[in-house]
């Protein structure tokens, strides 16, 4: 949980304002496909995952999009644990069938819109003020990675 909580206090980087207690991260793990770890003696320095991008259910058009998550222990950032865990998170997502990955990043967390543009993200929008945290209005920047290039959805 500590790796989810690190910046939640002082930064934007997740827009919510309690730490996630044990109980959320469990429901957190239920929600998502693929959650990968990487772990260095013993500790775990990053985790990356990918679950549904909108509610499959009630907007079944949606089940070929994922959307995507990334942590990484800040004393590890630029250490090459990132690309690891999304080159390995893409490679899951293509395995599963999904054609798009999104990832959708605070607008002033520009070390992680960079993040995603190296792996081939491609910036496809940016949402003024839909966030809110600190008493500030928060833009929402999504990225959108093609997994494959099928020109149609195949029969499910």
């Amino acid at each position: 949980m500590s790796i989810l909580n690190a910046l939640m206090s002082s930064t934007t980087i997740e827009w919510r304002q309690e730490p996630h207690s044990l109980d959320d991260v469990l429901a957190w793990f239920d929600a998502h496909h693929c959650v990968l770890v990487a772990e260095e003696e013993g500790e775990i320095v990053g985790l990356a995952a990918f679950g549904p991008f909108r509610d499959i259910v009630k907007w079944p058009g949606y089940r070929f999009t994922v959307e995507n998550t990334i942590h990484i222990r800040q004393d590890r950032w630029g250490s090459g644990i990132g690309t690891a865990l999304m080159t390995a998170l893409i490679a899951a997502a293509r395995a599963a069938g999904k054609h798009s990955m999104i990832a959708a990043v605070d607008g002033s967390n520009e070390r992680s819109i960079q993040f995603h543009e190296r792996l081939g993200f491609v910036r496809v929008a940016q949402m003024p003020e839909v966030g809110a945290k600190f008493g500030e209005w928060l833009d929402l920047v999504l990225l959108e990675f093609l997994l494959d290039d099928r020109s149609r959805p195949g029969e499910d």
